[in-house]
């Protein structure tokens, strides 16, 4: 199994997780039409819930699994890598089982007690067998991250996505002529089905050719961990992300409690506070996550990078990838940001056809570079081994969250306006925070010049797009009047970063498949090299 470089295997993870993205929002988009706003909100309302399981009976066990192999490697111990990986899947597998067993058990009086809309418990106890599917499926995708082979995770991610999309249009349009309960279940269904099929690819793949048995090492020549000492080494990683985890996915499982509460409490009705909350969480939040496609990416990659870094004592290498990684972010995350903020209104309409949705996404988007910025930033503290800092940070960045949701949705006038304000304040807190625990532990260096360009080159885009904007309304498709108005900004914003050499046409040469075509059509722009 050949490794894959740093650059490689991130290029390799973005170029998969904007596929599986395009064909993620494509879905959404194909969903919000199908089962509507209200229809998503029930599934929504749900997803919190089934995440507080999921960290629990994963238990950190990918990121811990990925840390502590790309150590191993280094030394050759084939013997500690089997080791890792048994204990790996017996505690994931034998939390999901007992989860799985509890929330079936005690499924319906959680529901009752928890969910706003009692409807929503058909979705719920539909979705509990994925636990056991996710949580195994977790354990091996720490072990290719771990090797840095980043290629198997990415195609099952396509896999998985895909298979989803075709198993929950079939399921939820036969499902829905009994209700959307029943529609939103059938999204349920899908989604373990999509699943299962990536975790069968990844587990063919592993016996084919990825087995520890297999793997070219080094010549190991020291003393095999003890079982214990593996046991130990991690739970000193898995314990504290699972925290992390655990106390995020607690603020995410209340959030919809709170928000659909406080929204009954100023008079809204069940449907309508549901359908609000569906629109948040179900249309304005997936298009202002969609610039993570290479946020997550470098995150997965930088845990394995700098862990064998500091393993072979290598500390300019950890803060050459930390500035890799923050570059990386601004050059998609501010015209993102940008993209977003001006436009906001006409993307939700021409994709969901709710224009008011609009309002909330123009809100949180000028906060969306901090957003995108956070991944590699808690990356980058779990390889050096500080995963209790980022818990903390994320902890702060929730609680400020939820206080502000209740202060705010309960003023007069503000509504789900005051969710989108209170993401907002939470994602400046949060990144604020990763920021001055890196710059702690690691130094956090940026290059003034190469910074200014990005800023200079985004706002010059946003002065084009404003106008382009205004004198593009000779088109009277929506959709055309769009894609002609992004198109063309985000190509000035690409132009003027190749103009000032902040990129180059070897910039482009480590994308996979399209890479060298585009270096060789950039090399014949003037004024670019």
């Amino acid at each position: 199994m050949i490794r894959q470089s740093f650059a490689k295997g991130a290029s390799v993870l973005i170029a998969a997780s904007l596929v599986t993205r395009v064909l993620g929002f494509v879905y959404r988009i194909f969903l919000t039409r199908l089962i509507g706003a209200e229809g998503i909100g029930l599934f929504q309302m749900v997803f919190p819930l089934l995440t507080l399981a999921l960290t629990l009976v994963t238990a950190g066990m990918g990121v811990a699994v990925a840390k502590i192999i790309a150590e191993i490697q280094i030394v050759g111990d084939r013997r500690r890598l089997s080791q890792v990986m048994t204990l790996a899947t017996t505690i994931t597998l034998g939390l999901a089982l007992v989860g799985t067993g509890l929330l079936f058990a005690f499924g319906h009086a959680l529901a009752i007690r928890i969910f706003p809309d009692p409807r929503a418990y058909i979705p719920f106890i539909t979705l509990i067998p994925v636990l056991t599917v996710i949580a195994l499926s977790s354990v091996l995708r720490g072990y290719f991250q771990g090797l840095q082979q980043m290629s198997t995770p990415s195609v099952a991610s396509i896999i998985e996505t895909a298979v989803r999309i075709a198993a929950v249009w079939a399921i939820a349009t036969l499902s829905l002529q009994k209700g959307l309960a029943y529609a939103a279940a059938g999204v349920s269904a899908g989604m373990i089905i999509g699943e299962l099929s990536g975790l069968v690819y990844m587990y063919a793949v592993y016996r084919k050719k990825g087995g520890i048995r297999t793997l070219p090492l080094p010549t190991f020549t020291g003393r095999t961990e003890s079982w214990r000492g593996s046991l130990r080494a991690l739970l000193q990683l898995a314990i504290p992300v699972t925290l992390s985890r655990l106390l995020g996915s607690l603020a995410f499982a209340i959030e919809p409690i709170l928000v659909t509460r406080s929204l009954h409490s100023m008079g809204y009705a069940a449907p309508l506070a549901t359908q609000m909350y569906g629109e948040y969480s179900g249309m304005a939040v997936p298009l202002l996550l969609f610039p993570t496609v290479i946020t997550y990416s470098l995150a997965v990659q930088l845990v394995p990078a700098v862990s064998e870094a500091l393993a072979a004592k290598n500390r300019r290498l950890v803060e050459r990838r930390l500035y890799q990684s923050f570059r990386a972010t601004a050059i998609v995350g501010l015209p993102s940001s940008l993209v977003l903020t001006l436009l906001a209104t006409p993307l939700c309409f021409a994709l969901f056809h709710h224009a008011q949705v609009g309002r909330l996404l123009a809100i949180m988007a000028p906060a969306g570079f901090l957003l995108y910025l956070q991944a590699p930033l808690s990356g980058i503290l779990q390889g050096i081994n500080r995963a209790g800092i980022a818990m903390r940070n994320s902890l702060i960045g929730a609680a400020v969250k939820l206080i502000a949701i209740y202060l705010l949705i309960t003023r007069p006038g503000m509504g789900a306006e005051g969710i989108a304000w209170s993401v907002a304040i939470s994602v400046v807190v949060t990144t604020f925070l990763h920021i001055a625990s890196v710059h702690r532990h690691v130094g956090f260096y940026v290059d003034a010049i190469d910074t200014a360009k990005l800023l200079v080159a985004t706002l010059v885009t946003g002065v084009y797009l404003h106008f382009a904007w205004l004198h593009s309304a000779f088109l009277n498709n929506l959709g055309q009047q769009l894609l002609l108005v992004i198109s063309s900004g985000l190509t000035l914003y690409l132009l003027l970063l190749l103009t000032m050499r902040s990129l180059t046409s070897h910039s482009f040469l480590r994308i996979p498949v399209v890479g060298r075509p585009l270096a060789r059509w950039i090399r014949l722009i003037p004024f670019v090299r």
